[in-house]
């Protein structure tokens, strides 16, 4: 397996230098901004919620429903308003944003190429803001950026909007006490933002298989999620990147990804791995489910590449069949996630199940969907294949 970078640098995003390398002259104060957006649904209803901070003090809440849109772009107005809000208290203050989205991370500090219009002109936003000089990044963990979150969801809850500037250590209000028991949003209804741990108290969902099963009773079974990523341009450019409509279908599998092993398929473990193949779209598609997911980036896995002109099935199952080798010696009970293509789904879904590699054609595997297939004492199993990502959302959501 080797690590390699998913996108290359933006070159319309500004050099990522200090305040004083720049000439900039700043107040000395420290801001920090926290910064978060969810869609239930992606695309759904959706929010923001962004705070500023100066120490341990919360100098202002921002938070705003913005009907329905994307994960991202929710993300990327609550930057926008994050950062607005930061330049109100003090325009010339150093500012650090904190966000659990790598995706918005790394766009804006310039290392990774932005070409979804609608996330392009909100990055643009976000640089006019501030001097590029006086703004810093940093990628925090989904469980340290609860407050932006608690936010966002107040509003996706009361579809309303909360402005607080400078509130006193006496009339600040925070934002649990904004979230009454009937504004709470459950962990199930939460699909593509959701940062809460199921109710100890709930029902246990009712299982929807044999848990006697022989794959279930085997402790080192291992379950494969297989991704497929979403649509790319059919302008023959070699490696393209995914279409808007393939962003949402992304989308909808990375929250699909978030609920396996909780509300869909309790039986399965959680997700813990993430890989992918070195192609742009597979990239893409994981580094998406990495952030609704809380996996962490992907380790891109050279033997889940597409098939190479020239290229039999006969080596495409050699190196299919060698990474899962791997995967059987070190994700014993675990459940790993594959982002790949069709053609590489279809080879790892015929190993599993020791199907010739001239069968592999009965295997249609189409742009967005989910498969999922389990290994264990040497025998394998077809638990789901080519399950639209879209109607898995919509029925759990």
């Amino acid at each position: 397996m080797s690590q390699a970078s998913l996108f290359d640098a933006d070159p319309l995003a500004p050099a990522a230098e200090g305040a004083a390398g720049r000439g900039l002259v700043t107040s000395g104060r420290v801001l920090v901004v926290e910064a978060d957006g969810g869609s239930r649904g992606n695309p759904g209803p959706a929010g923001y919620g962004a705070l500023v901070r100066e120490g341990d003090e919360i100098l202002a809440e921002r938070a705003e429903y913005l009907g329905e849109c994307s994960n991202n772009v929710a993300e990327y107005s609550g930057l926008v308003a994050g950062l607005r809000a930061a330049a109100q208290i003090d325009p010339t203050a150093q500012v650090e944003v904190r966000m659990d989205s790598r995706l918005v991370v790394e766009q804006m500090a310039g290392r990774w190429k932005i070409k979804h219009a609608d996330m392009r002109r909100l990055a643009e936003e976000a640089r006019a803001v501030l001097p590029a000089g006086q703004v810093t990044y940093t990628w925090v963990p989904r469980a340290a950026n609860g407050a932006a979150d608690a936010l966002a969801n107040a509003v996706m809850d009361s579809r309303g909007s909360i402005t607080n500037d400078h509130p006193s250590a006496d009339s600040r209000v925070t934002v649990d006490s904004r979230l009454t028991a009937d504004s709470r949003v459950s962990a199930d209804s939460r699909v593509t933002d959701g940062n809460a741990p199921p109710d100890d108290d709930e029902e246990p969902p009712i299982p929807d298989v044999d848990t006697e099963a022989p794959s279930l009773a085997d402790p080192e079974a291992m379950t494969i999620v297989l991704v497929s990523p979403g649509w790319a341009p059919r302008d023959g450019e070699e490696d393209p990147e995914l279409t808007d409509e393939g962003l949402e279908l992304a989308g909808a599998a990375a929250a699909v990804v978030d609920t396996i092993g909780h509300s869909l398929w309790p039986h399965l473990a959680r997700p813990t791995v993430l890989l992918a193949s070195p192609l742009v779209r597979a990239q893409q598609t994981a580094v998406l489910i990495s952030e609704v997911a809380d996996l962490g980036l992907p380790t891109v896995d050279d033997d889940f590449a597409a098939t190479a002109p020239g290229e039999s099935r006969e080596d495409v199952a050699t190196r299919v069949g060698r990474a899962l080798d791997r995967l059987d010696e070190s994700c014993g009970g675990c459940t790993v996630v594959v982002a790949a293509h069709a053609d590489v789904i279809a080879a790892i879904i015929g190993t599993v199940v020791e199907a010739p590699t001239a069968a592999w054609d009965v295997f249609r595997i189409a742009p967005g969907t989910i498969s999922v297939v389990r290994r264990w004492s040497g025998r394998g199993e077809v638990h789901v294949m080519g399950c639209p990502a879209r109607l898995v959302v919509d029925s759990v959501g």
